[in-house]
């Protein structure tokens, strides 16, 4: 059931270290219950965004702790969006290969599912890059149904 709202949005910046990822994803959760989602669905936004979370500590700032992560979200009537906001290294959309689950599951490693992970949770996951500030963004979005 969706909980009709006025349009809301809010902001948190924390340090690019993984200790913060639990912070993280009790907004997300806490969010996604707020925006009307069930138990289950919320569990899954939570763990999608500490998977775009982590890959950007540990890959677009390559761990380096002293930078920052922004993340804004957002209430519609239709959608709860999440962007996910830095300035390390990014990805564009076009770079995007998601794993083949079987393949994955022959040669398993650790790592590798995260993008899988978001794109199965989410309804739209996009990456994109501001030429101009140097930040990038990635943008979780749940419908509300």
């Amino acid at each position: 059931m969706a909980v009709s709202m006025e349009p809301a949005e809010f902001r948190l910046v924390i340090p690019s270290q993984t200790r913060y990822l639990n912070l993280v994803t009790g907004l997300a959760k806490r969010a996604s219950l707020v925006a009307g989602l069930d138990d289950a669905t919320s569990a899954k936004v939570s763990i999608a965004v500490d998977e775009a979370v982590t890959n950007v500590i540990l890959h677009a700032y390559h761990g380096e702790g002293e930078h920052s992560v922004e993340l804004e979200l957002r209430f519609t009537e239709q959608a709860l969006e999440i962007h996910i906001l830095h300035s390390g290294q990014g990805l564009r959309g076009d770079q995007v290969v998601l794993p083949d689950p079987k393949e994955y599951i022959k040669h398993p490693r650790k790592g590798g599912l995260g993008l899988l992970l978001m794109s199965r949770f989410m309804d739209e996951v996009r990456f994109k890059a501001d030429e101009v500030s140097g930040r990038n963004e990635c943008c979780l979005i749940k419908k509300l149904d």
